[in-house]
């Protein structure tokens, strides 16, 4: 009966890690291009009531607003430091 061991050397090698690191490259760039579209696309609504409650709504949930918009800074940051990391070793 022949071994059915699987062995990860054989499935990645050098050349696999290369096209990881490819592979993540792409997905960074992908990421900041999404996000630099979502920010563009932002627009105000041309009804100023509408508008005026909107402004009233964003200034009542702005520290939690804030709050989120610096976890997910903090995260991302962390994010891309550890994929800088991972590019250069």
């Amino acid at each position: 009966m022949s071994s059915t061991n699987w062995h990860w050397e054989a499935h990645f090698n050098i050349e696999s890690s290369v096209l990881m690191k490819i592979l993540v490259v792409l997905l960074l760039i992908y990421w900041g291009y999404a996000e630099l579209q979502k920010r563009r696309k932002k627009r105000e609504n041309p009804d100023a009531s509408i508008a005026k409650a909107n402004a009233r709504e964003r200034n009542q949930w702005h520290y939690v607003r804030r709050l989120f918009r610096g976890l997910q800074i903090a995260f991302a940051l962390y994010l891309v430091g550890s994929t800088i990391k991972f590019l250069f070793t």
